[in-house]
Order: C-alpha cells, then structure tokens, then sequence
C-alpha cells in the first residue's frame, strides 16, 4: 500500500534551452535532498508524453510521505528545507531575470525565482487505492495517466465519488495499467491545483498504446460514463488528462554535489 499523504510537484525550466540542467540538478541534488525530510519513503519524477485534455505542465515529481497529517507533513518539510545543508545545491539561477514566487503556508514567504519554474506545490491525501502500485525506485512505474480533476459547481459529490470508485476499477483492468490511487487536494503551497488527481501507474512505457486500449475499455467499461448533474451537464469537471513516462528514480544518494 502507498502512503496516505502524496507531495505532488508541477514544474517547467524556465528555459527550455536549459532542460538538461534542470533536471541534472533534480534528480541528481534536489530530490536525493528532499528524500531526507521526516517522513519521506520514496520520490519519482516523470515527463510528459502526451496530453488528451487540458494544458499540462512538463514535468511531475511525486513525493510520497509517511504522515497522515500533511499539515505536520508540510511544516516538517519546511523547517527541513529552511535549515542549512552541505549537500544542497541552490537552484540554479534563471535566464536572465527571473520571475519571484510565493510559497503559501508556515515557513514560506516569498523565494527569488530560478531556472526551476513552479506550476503546482501542493499535497494530497489518498482516498482510494487499487490494484498493484509500486513506487521503490527498482520497480517505479514506467509511464503513468494523471488526471486532474473537480466536482462540478451543483453535482452531487457523494454519488460523484461513489462512480469514480467504480471507474478507477475499470481502469486498471485495461492491459498495462497495473494499478491507481486516487487523491484529493489538503493544502496548496504554491502554483494552482485541482481538489483531485487520479494516478494510474503502467508497467510499460508504450504510453500511446495503453491510451489506445484504456479507450476501448473506457467504452464498455460497466461503470459507464461520467455522471451528469440535475442540469444535464457532466458532474466532473477534467482539467488535465495526460500521459507521462519515467524520467528518473532518484535515491537519497546524491548523484550531484556542489
């Protein structure tokens, strides 16, 4: 089982001609770092391959976290981020001027913008898994389906939830999807994020082809399509349907040093 409190990260270079360096300080200093804050079990990191609905930042990191408070989670991750470590590369500086952002919440304020660019820092708890999830770095998911995801303004949410529990067990019966977890948003520390994603992890990389069959599946699948309201509109409002494949699984070894 995965743990009950999820980090998610969104984020983009802030210079696309730098993309090789952004994620040589990722995943060779920042996530080995991160992974030493209390609570940390695991981390990965995926790019985007293809995306079906919404506009979706390039790149996801998830951290998964041993609290069940992600408040206390969030404070422990802060107290560990603001305190000095000889490990710890600072981010490297943007293109030319960078852009500052805000960091909501208990030990945040206002950081000085970098080549890293922040879309989404948010923490979820999970309210449904399913299937086989695995996210140690010798069997992580090779590709993944994240959808992101609300209720809509008048849909009923309990009757809501009760149908995605139904269609995430569709969804992993499509061949390749080995299992999902569904979370819903508990605190936002910067960006934007929806009040739930879905995580839908595969056992292969062919992403286009797992998209392909979880289509004929999605069209026969028993839980049927999604509900709508008293007004005849969809009750789940989708802002992001997308695919991704694995871009590294770090350890909290440090592959990157200053």
């Amino acid at each position: 089982m995965l743990t009950n409190t999820l980090m998610l990260v969104r984020s983009h270079p802030q210079d696309m001609a730098r993309e090789d360096e952004f994620n040589e300080w990722y995943t060779g200093n920042h996530v080995p770092d991160v992974l030493h804050a209390p609570g940390l079990k695991a981390a990965l990191r995926y790019k985007l391959a293809v995306t079906q609905i919404g506009e979706v930042p390039p790149y996801l990191a998830l951290y998964y976290i041993d609290n069940d408070d992600a408040t206390d989670a969030n404070n422990g991750m802060m107290a560990y981020l603001n305190a000095p470590d000889a490990k710890r590369m600072v981010m490297p500086a943007a293109t030319g001027q960078g852009e500052d952002w805000e960091i909501h919440g208990e030990g945040g304020g206002t950081r000085p913008g970098g080549l890293i660019s922040v879309d989404t820092w948010a923490y979820y708890t999970k309210t449904l898994e399913v299937g086989e999830n695995d996210v140690s770095p010798e069997n992580a998911a090779k590709g993944l389906l994240v959808t992101y995801t609300a209720p809509a303004a008048d849909a009923d949410v309990d009757a809501l939830n009760k149908w995605y529990d139904w269609h995430m067990n569709d969804i992993v019966t499509t061949p390749g999807i080995r299992g999902g977890t569904r979370y819903k948003l508990a605190s936002l520390n910067a960006g934007a994020a929806t009040e739930f994603a879905g995580i839908f992890e595969f056992d292969t990389d062919d992403v286009e082809k797992v998209a392909a069959d979880l289509g004929q599946t999605l069209a026969t699948a028993p839980s049927g399509g999604i509900p709508t309201t008293e007004s005849g509109v969809p009750a789940l409002d989708i802002f992001g349907f997308a695919f991704y494949k694995l871009e590294s699984a770090p350890t909290k070894v440090h592959t990157l040093l200053p």
